[in-house]
């Protein structure tokens, strides 16, 4: 492909909400809950896994310390019973599993024609693990608990952003995807205050199952209020031949991942800041949310801006600021200075975002959306596992930082010659309906040829 024109026709633009999306807004909201659920474990979760520090020495570690010598002197922080390297383990398992998770789940929705009982079946069972958590007595019990959660959570994200795709009106997807991004992150950000309290004033196994009421909450609302019906043929023998996922679609979710893992990579240096800096968890914690907060202030205006214009010249765009401010982030001397590179992160992370979910919402089909949309929110959860390990495993900051930084630059190159630009897209549209129309049916052309 070519880099996308700017003549031609516009992409059908709409300044009113369409009839569907009020749904677009209810999912919203269901996930509202369920982000405040999943962030109330953020802050407690190494809490939890410190007090098993200790006192459980056996468990998948001592099993690989005792049957696995070698393997275990080489990566002794797998065996180490610091809960810093137990916190690592944990997370970035847990967001690899969720990850293979959302693979399978957009290929089973998309079989089957049908998203809330993936939604409903991963929240069920995520509000179950929520509460098992608070029953856990070693860190292995933990680790499985863990898993098992983010192995349920993961097959929510891609039958949800299905339903808000096909519910996304015309030339509006970026606001669309907008609105449910600052929703969620909203509820996100609310989590972590919400469970230390919980924590504080009752104990952490009253944060666990507040979690899992919280999730039978988003269950309760989806299973009542989200419709539901099938985009095509009922019947098993009237589907359709698959319908394929063009190869445009992963090099966005690409551009999701090195997003993620440029953002995500300053998490293990959290503990070096603090002496560094001086700081104390409260102000690491502010760093944290100076990324979140910009980029919910953002989310919906990057999404307009891409319907009014372009999103894919608003995705160029963002891509060229987040390349230098990845790289910046290994240069910062101070927390103010962190403050500020993490908040202009958050204004590429919402354009980024709004872009690439527009794009995604606006040119999925049925047949295929939730496998498209899913793709983008794996690739999310791959670079929040990845990034933490980049800084983890490389010593000198400047080269661990630069990797995604260089890397986002030059993939500007790569979404500029091969992913079409809204008008590009538009007119494609319009020749290839021009040309079916123009074909007449075969049963046709066969009546009129002579006997």
């Amino acid at each position: 492909m070519t880099p996308a024109d700017t003549t031609g026709p516009h992409p059908p633009r709409s300044s009113e909400r369409g009839p569907g999306e009020s749904v677009v807004i209810l999912v919203s909201l269901c996930r509202f809950a369920e982000a405040i659920a999943v962030g109330m474990l953020v802050p407690i979760l190494p809490l939890f896994i410190a007090s098993f520090e200790i006192s459980d020495t056996g468990g998948i570690s001592g099993w690989i310390r005792d049957q696995l010598p070698a393997f275990a002197s080489r990566i002794p922080s797998l065996v180490s019973p610091t809960a810093e390297s137990r916190t690592a383990l944990v997370f970035s398992i847990a967001g690899i599993t969720m990850s293979i998770a959302q693979i399978f789940s957009g290929r089973l929705s998309d079989r089957f024609d049908r998203r809330k009982p993936f939604i409903i079946a991963g929240m069920l069972g995520g509000a179950a693990c929520s509460a098992a958590l608070a029953l856990a007595d070693s860190f292995s019990d933990l680790l499985v608990t863990r898993i098992a959660q983010t192995t349920f959570l993961g097959l929510t994200f891609p039958p949800m952003m299905a339903i808000i795709a096909r519910h996304s009106s015309p030339g509006r997807g970026g606001r669309m995807l907008g609105l449910y991004s600052t929703i969620r992150l909203l509820g996100f950000a609310l989590g972590p205050p919400v469970g230390g309290l919980l924590a504080q004033f009752g104990g952490i196994q009253t944060t666990f199952y507040g979690s899992a009421i919280l999730l039978t909450v988003s269950i309760a609302l989806v299973a009542r209020f989200v419709p539901d019906p099938r985009e095509g043929p009922v019947k098993r023998s009237e589907r359709g031949p698959r319908v394929p996922v063009p190869f445009m679609f992963r090099l966005l979710g690409a551009s999701t991942f090195l997003m993620m893992v440029g953002i995500a990579a300053v998490i293990s240096l959290f503990p070096a800041y603090q002496r560094e800096f001086g700081a104390t968890e409260a102000q690491l914690g502010l760093a944290f949310s100076a990324f979140i907060g910009t980029r919910c202030l953002f989310q919906y205006a990057s999404g307009w801006l891409g319907d009014r214009f372009d999103k894919k010249l608003v995705l160029l765009g963002a891509l060229a600021l987040l390349g230098p401010l990845v790289a910046l982030q290994a240069y910062a001397t101070s927390l103010n200075q962190l403050i500020v590179l993490r908040m202009g992160l958050g204004v590429a992370s919402a354009a980024m975002s709004a872009s690439i979910g527009g794009i995604s919402a606006e040119r999925s089909q049925a047949g295929n959306r939730a496998r498209v949309m899913g793709i983008n929110s794996m690739s999310f959860t791959m670079g929040v596992a990845t990034g933490p390990l980049l800084t983890g495993f490389i010593p000198d900051r400047k080269l661990a930082f630069a990797i995604p930084g260089v890397a986002a630059l030059l993939w500007i190159a790569v979404i500029a010659f091969v992913v079409p630009g809204d008008r590009t897209h538009a007119r494609y549209e319009e020749e290839k309906l021009g040309k079916s129309a123009s074909t007449p049916p075969a049963s046709s052309a066969k009546s009129t040829s002579p006997a």
